[in-house]
């Protein structure tokens, strides 16, 4: 299937893209006026990315880690001969009843800002992808859209290890359970900041593309 033009991986990327818009904009406005006319709703923050429900008994979900503490969970696998297994680093997420507080005013924000962030960006993708459907890969606007897209990519990952971080310090300092302790530390994912700054290269590629085609055609 060929990368460019009508009836390309492009086109089918633009079709994707469009409904991926739609589904977030649907989202973003049913969360704002579902807020705003004081139905129940909760707020989920977890490893799959901010979420909302409502309807009876709602709940607020937030990002944890835990430690074992001691000798409490014991963790053995007789038939390999291990009597002394280690869980470490267990993530997960914590889930409880909502109320109306700093705690779920702070999680609306961050899912609204996640929603706005991702219409925001998919829109940089929908106007990158529709010129390598109609074959003008080397406007000025691409390379333009490719930084923006770097930079969203760099400040979410960067927002995301900040929320976590804030949100397990949130459990740590409020909940308790038996033989397990919450925690709180950095998450950063590097990779997800490399792959920023190698979008940043790609933009520089696309502008000075850009630019020699721009000479060419006042040469031509």
């Amino acid at each position: 299937m060929k990368g460019m033009g009508r009836a390309s991986i492009s086109s089918l990327l633009m079709v994707l893209l469009n409904a991926a818009w739609y589904l977030c904009a649907v989202a973003l406005v049913a969360a704002l006026a579902l807020t705003l006319v004081g139905a129940a709703v909760g707020v989920h923050i977890d490893v799959t990315g901010p979420s909302v429900e409502t309807g009876r008994n709602v709940t607020l979900s937030i990002p944890v880690s835990l430690h074992v503490e001691g000798d409490t969970h014991r963790v053995t696998a007789p038939s390999l001969g291990i009597d002394d297994a280690q869980l470490h680093e267990l993530r997960g997420a914590l889930k409880f009843p909502a109320h109306k507080g700093p705690l779920f005013v702070a999680n609306f924000l961050i899912l609204v800002g996640w929603l706005a962030l991702a219409l925001w960006v998919i829109n940089q993708l929908r106007g990158f992808f529709r010129t390598l459907r109609d074959r003008r890969p080397f406007v000025p606007a691409n390379a333009l859209r490719l930084r923006r897209i770097a930079w969203a990519v760099i400040f979410f990952e960067l927002a995301r290890a900040a929320i976590i971080f804030f949100e397990s310090y949130y459990a740590m300092t409020h909940f308790s359970v038996a033989g397990l302790a919450f925690d709180a530390r950095p998450e950063l994912n590097v990779f997800a900041v490399v792959n920023g700054l190698i979008i940043l290269v790609i933009a520089e590629v696309f502008r000075e593309g850009t630019r020699l085609a721009d000479e060419q055609s006042l040469t031509i």
